[in-house]
């Protein structure tokens, strides 16, 4: 049995056994499990097992740290001990769970629909990234051939695609979110950006990825109520049409506009913040960006990173965010240097080089969180690094990376590079002052936010 599965047998075991858990699902970092009964969950149990660097719990859902590369590898052993929970996710929780409409429930559905399309987005950006950097440094041109094709045009094909398809992936996953078949939800998002728009003097893609999520979530959820209702005789035939033909007709007459009017408003929003707040709005927006990442509810930025790059060609607040990741490297390193517990060391050593590439829930859950004023001077450093990006106005042209990585899709790197060294210092010094007691940190630890 290798380490993955023994990891996933046990966590299985302290979640209530396989007939407890409802989904199973995972994002970089982490297992986001929805059981049944939360109450038959072992919390105590469930953060001492091997690899765990941390538990949250926010409503029902219970979030498990175990850090980039382990957690998907935990996630598919753990899918095969439970009968694939993961492929089923969502879709047989209760209604309650399924269903609720306060904030943070919202931003876990708006998550799920990104955190699946992260890996496709991370490779496109990256390779975004390889061909800026091959331009920027002369090594290729436009004019540059490999077999008779434009290198150039050749990486812009395998890292743009997604972008002009983005809403037919989104509609899939809000669709599945909000209970419906994914494939009602992609037709959604392709009717969004349907070439033949243009014949009906509509412009194609208008609503943008806002209106393709909201377009794929009352997909999914109007084929579920038509479903409910619908005789079994003729529910496989009458409901998809139902659905697309009355569904379709409001997509276009109704959220396409709806899209329109919210991805500008985002924009503008967004925007006149960051002119009008400068130094002021970075500082505030970075540093309070760790506490969504503890969370987990981050992603629910995603779409708003997405549309900005495709009104505007970059995103501000990616690189604003991004310092938070910064000002917790910053103190981790303070920790590190003052601490005198060789375990404690130990941790921090293993979390900082994924912490510098820009995931920081190791060192969150492992180092900061637990012994609170660390976290509060990581966002104090942050901060800082916010504001002088802010004061440049640096835009990332692609998402999917952070930390360091981010520099090769920004379109200033030199100040962004300075930003972080900015986070680095202020997070270090701030975490010196503040100090922490070290105590804290002999288990990994849980925490609870309710709804």
């Amino acid at each position: 049995m290798s380490r993955e599965e023994a990891i996933a047998r046990e966590l299985v075991e302290r979640l209530g056994g396989r007939e407890n858990i409802l989904s199973l699902d995972c994002c970089m970092t982490r297992l986001r499990v929805l059981p049944r009964d939360p109450g038959l969950v072992d919390q105590a149990a469930l953060k001492k097992v091997s690899g765990v660097k941390g538990v949250v719990q926010t409503g029902n859902q219970i979030q498990i740290i175990l850090g980039p590369g382990l957690a998907q590898k935990v996630a598919d052993a753990a899918a095969s001990l439970t009968g694939g929970a993961t492929a089923q996710a969502r879709q047989a929780a209760t209604p309650a769970a399924s269903t609720g409409t306060s904030t943070r429930d919202l931003l876990r559905k708006i998550a799920g629909v990104f955190v699946p399309l992260l890996p496709a987005i991370i490779g496109a950006g990256m390779i975004i990234a390889l061909n800026n950097v091959l331009q920027r440094t002369g090594v290729v041109t436009p004019e540059t051939t490999v077999a008779g094709y434009s290198v150039v045009k050749l990486l812009g094909v395998l890292g743009n695609t997604i972008m002009g398809f983005l809403a037919i992936l989104v509609g899939m996953n809000a669709a599945r979110e909000w209970g419906g078949p994914p494939a009602i939800g992609a037709v959604a998002g392709a009717i969004l950006i349907a070439p033949s728009l243009a014949d009906l003097e509509m412009t194609p893609g208008r609503g943008g990825l806002i209106g393709a999520l909201i377009a794929g979530a009352f997909m999914g959820w109007l084929y579920r109520q038509i479903s409910r209702r619908m005789p079994d005789a003729i529910n496989i035939i009458v409901t998809p049409f139902l659905t697309l033909l009355v569904g379709g007709l409001l997509v276009l007459f109704v959220f396409q506009p709806i899209g329109y009017y919210l991805s500008n408003w985002i924009t503008a929003a967004t925007r006149g913040l960051l002119n009008v707040g400068g130094p002021v709005a970075g500082y505030v927006l970075a540093a309070l960006f760790l506490p969504l990442v503890m969370l987990g509810i981050h992603q629910g930025l995603t779409p708003i990173h997405l549309e900005l790059i495709n009104q505007q060609g970059v995103t501000p607040l990616l690189p604003i965010l991004a310092m938070a990741g910064a000002g917790q490297v910053g103190a981790a390193l303070a920790v590190y240097v003052k601490t005198r517990d060789k375990d404690l060391r130990q941790v921090i050593l293993a979390a900082l080089p994924v912490g510098i590439l820009g995931i920081g829930e190791p060192l969150i859950y492992g180092v900061t969180l637990p012994l609170f004023r660390p976290f509060i001077g990581a966002c104090i450093g942050a901060g800082f690094g916010g504001a002088l990006i802010a004061i440049f106005k640096v835009g990332a042209l692609a998402i999917g990376v952070s930390g360091v990585l981010l520099t090769l899709l920004v379109d200033r790197p030199w100040i962004y590079l300075l930003g972080i060294v900015v986070s680095y210092i202020a997070g270090f010094v701030a975490t010196w002052l503040l100090g922490f007691d070290e105590s804290r940190v002999s288990e990994s630890q849980t925490f609870t936010f309710g709804d």
